[in-house]
């Protein structure tokens, strides 16, 4: 189980809202030549919001499918939205013009937020919040797999150790990227690759999803 969610939790890390928003921010912030110190503190508190963020959604969802049990009708509602997410994420990367009805517009809104406030903490903390909801309705599908297979394996408390350690996978790229902030070359390069790999993405987001919902399925009806 372990590995299955350091995996996940590495595979959903991969994703374009988050990390693009801090490659953003973070250039705009080196491009006004911001002091190093609010620098940091920027990074640090937008990453630990995110962090938060997806840590108490996955125990909400947790705290939910043991309380209504995985077999009920939580346990095939998870299953349903991560096989559609995943799906939905393989057609755009196969067939990206192709149009679904009500779908393709509320998913088509996960974008990165225009945020205007002056680049503070609370700018940084409130940035990372909209960035970690924004994302969980968008590539939260292995997520929400995740935790369904915790419910049915695990205690809460042996669940509430698998989360944090998935969501130290989820913000392990950015943790990396914030790193190397010091190197602009390094930065640039990390920039670039996130821009270019970002129908790949997909791909991958919509394989793990479909995988992590037939596996999901398969522990239902055993």
């Amino acid at each position: 189980m372990i590995y299955l969610v350091l995996i996940n939790g590495l595979i959903d890390s991969f994703n374009p809202c988050a990390i693009g928003v801090l490659i953003l921010y973070l250039g705009l912030l080196l491009s006004f030549q911001t002091q190093k110190k609010l620098l940091i503190s920027f990074g640090l508190f937008y990453i630990l919001s995110i962090y938060l963020t997806y840590l108490f959604i996955g125990l909400g969802l947790f705290k939910t499918f043991h309380i209504f049990g995985i077999h009920d009708f939580f346990g095939w509602l998870a299953t349903f939205v991560v096989l559609v997410l995943g799906l939905y994420n393989l057609k755009e990367y196969f067939c990206p013009k192709l149009y679904i009805p009500y779908l393709s517009p509320f998913l088509s809104k996960c974008r990165i937020p225009n945020w205007q406030s002056s680049y503070s903490i609370i700018s940084a903390a409130i940035l990372g919040f909209l960035v970690g909801l924004c994302e969980f309705p968008c590539s939260g599908g292995v997520y929400l797999a995740t935790v369904a297979l915790l419910s049915f394996k695990q205690t809460f408390l042996q669940g509430l150790i698998y989360l944090m350690l998935y969501n130290l996978m989820f913000i392990l790229p950015l943790i990396i990227i914030f790193s190397t902030i010091g190197n602009n070359k390094i930065f640039e390069k990390i920039k670039m690759a996130n821009n270019q790999n970002f129908t790949k993405i997909k791909l991958i987001m919509g394989l793990s999803m479909t995988i992590s919902a037939i596996l999901l399925l398969f522990w239902l009806i055993k």
